[in-house]
């Protein structure tokens, strides 16, 4: 661990499509924080690839590649953040070299399924003949795509390719997760959970003095990018339009981690709190004639994009 970098360099990590590119975009608006998102992507996702999978691959070049970006953020700036999914794996080796802090970004496991299913992960079975060896490279995937996409090991693995698309997101959600909270127990204090649902103003603040930065983003301005919310999708399949196969999966993958993090995971819940919220958006469209209409229109943007 080199001292030079003690209190000036952390990361945000997750498991995608839970508020990293949020989060980047936020700190990226400190004038003395560096703040980049996923800006190694195939050297990340090569060292995200190699860990789950056990593989013994040295470090030291992943490392440096880290190592060279940050020395020239401080150069120019006071404190160095990255907000990466493919860091996940690697809290262990960045911390020893940088004494970094971790911010693990988690979002409503519905939420972050259907985004993935919108994305078209695990869409098709994998191809695999010996499933105790690592995941061999898949058709018509983007390379740091394939080595992003993990998959199980063994026994594990066949009844997993046998799961819907949404189970197997489901099991990914709570499996990344679950291996990022088992680094945090090793970290001796050095990471912390933040749900994106409740990253408002203050939240952030206190994100941020954690991490090692002071905030100076003024709250109108951070309200305006919970407005534009970056990299948000539309079109993710609601919950409502999931088959009894696939919500039993989701609510059987889910419910442990779920239940941890106080997060609702009961289809039937679900599908109640989305047929509220779908009602109150028919309310609000009929009132659009008022002279509120302005900001009537913000609300229901900020209402179908929310994370």
């Amino acid at each position: 661990m080199t001292q030079e970098f003690s209190g000036r360099v952390g990361f945000a990590v997750g498991t995608g499509r839970c508020g990293t590119t949020f989060l980047a975009e936020v700190a990226a608006q400190e004038t003395h924080v560096a703040a980049t998102h996923q800006r190694h992507d195939l050297s990340e996702a090569f060292h995200r690839y190699c860990k789950w999978y056990g593989l013994p691959v040295d470090d030291a070049g992943f490392v440096a590649t880290e190592e060279a970006a940050i020395r020239a953020d401080l150069e120019t700036h006071a404190y160095s953040l990255e907000s990466s999914g493919y860091l996940s794996l690697s809290l262990r080796e960045l911390h020893a070299r940088f004494d970094a802090r971790f911010a693990l970004l988690v979002r409503r496991p519905d939420k972050v399924v259907s985004s993935y299913v919108r994305k078209g992960w695990y869409a098709e079975p994998y191809l695999r003949g010996d499933a105790s060896l690592p995941l061999g490279y898949q058709p018509g995937y983007k390379f740091h795509h394939f080595l992003g996409r993990i998959a199980p090991q063994g026994d594990e693995f066949t009844a997993w390719n046998k799961m819907t698309q949404v189970g197997k997101l489901a099991w990914y959600w709570r499996t990344l997760n679950e291996a990022v909270l088992a680094q945090f127990e090793q970290l001796g204090g050095a990471g912390r959970i933040a749900k994106i649902e409740e990253l408002d103003h203050a939240a952030y603040g206190d994100l941020a003095r954690f991490l090692g930065f002071e905030p100076k983003i003024s709250r109108a301005r951070f309200d305006a990018l919970v407005q534009k919310k970056p990299n948000a999708r539309r079109g993710a399949p609601p919950v409502s339009t999931w088959t009894t196969r696939e919500a039993q999966e989701f609510e059987t993958q889910v419910a442990p981690l779920a239940e941890r993090l106080g997060y609702e995971y009961r289809i039937d819940v679900l599908r109640a709190a989305e047929a509220a919220t779908t009602s109150n958006l028919d309310a609000a469209q009929d009132s659009m004639k008022s002279p509120c209409t302005n900001l009537v229109r913000r609300w229901l943007s900020k209402k179908e994009t929310a994370a």
